[in-house]
């Protein structure tokens, strides 16, 4: 079962969200926390989902806890709302890393409605035999927000899009742009699709399209060398050692 968080100082707002939201407990647990150092403490305890946070709190405020979850949880997903809004508190929210943002009092059925979208994208899919570089531009072209796991034989690797811009890649020991080059050099790769960004810190300052074309060219310049050499395939770190 899904499992939420709700972090609020003002046990009104945190018994009226766990009330409202008991109505979806087939499908997700509601656990509550009085401020940021609490939720830090059930974070650690048990699998959260996603989290829900005011940021006007005693001990660790909101902005602590986004900061904390954006280092050591990236993967959950946070929510904000506050009785104190405004163009300069929304913006730095989001520039922590807050994918949605409530301003008290709260809309219960829009917000509502947000949570089990955000617990919904959570869906995942699979594809084979497709280019790998033709699926990262339709991500790119369908501004879809989504972390891919690129699998070929023994590797793997995973690649975090938020609104087709890509975030973060990783791949063995390879991070950012070398790891993206080194995905887009496998052949016959099975892609997985996780539909949530599960990085959103941003590591990759070039667009795609400069990540493609050079992509491209790195390849046909192993793929050169396999063919001189008659050397089995490497990880593209190895050979531009060489």
């Amino acid at each position: 079962m899904k499992q939420v968080l709700i972090v609020d100082d003002d046990a009104v707002t945190r018994g009226l969200l766990s009330r409202v939201l008991k109505a979806h407990s087939d499908y997700f647990e509601v656990t509550t926390a009085k401020d940021g150092k609490e939720a830090v403490a059930v974070i650690q305890q048990k699998k959260t989902d996603l989290i829900i946070t005011d940021l006007q709190m005693p001990e660790m405020d909101g902005f602590a806890l986004m900061a904390f979850i954006n280092q050591y949880h990236s993967e959950i997903p946070v929510f904000v709302m506050t009785a104190f809004g405004g163009t300069d508190v929304k913006s730095k929210v989001e520039a922590i890393g807050s994918i949605k943002y409530f301003e008290k009092p709260l809309n219960i059925d829009i917000i509502t409605e947000c949570i089990l979208e955000e617990l919904n994208a959570s869906a995942e899919g699979r594809l084979q035999g497709i280019s790998l570089t033709s699926f990262l531009q339709l991500i790119e072209m369908e501004n879809k927000t989504c972390t891919l796991t690129v699998r070929m034989n023994e590797r793997s690797g995973m690649l975090y899009f938020f609104k087709g811009e890509m975030m973060a890649a990783e791949a063995m020991d390879l991070s950012k742009d070398a790891a993206a080059y080194e995905m887009l050099c496998w052949e016959r790769v099975i892609i997985q699709i996780d539909n949530v960004c599960k990085k959103k810190k941003k590591e990759i300052d070039q667009p795609l399209m400069n990540l493609l074309m050079e992509g491209l060219r790195l390849k046909d310049e192993r793929d050169l060398a396999v063919k001189k050499k008659k050397m089995p395939l490497k990880p593209l770190k190895r050979l531009q050692q060489k």
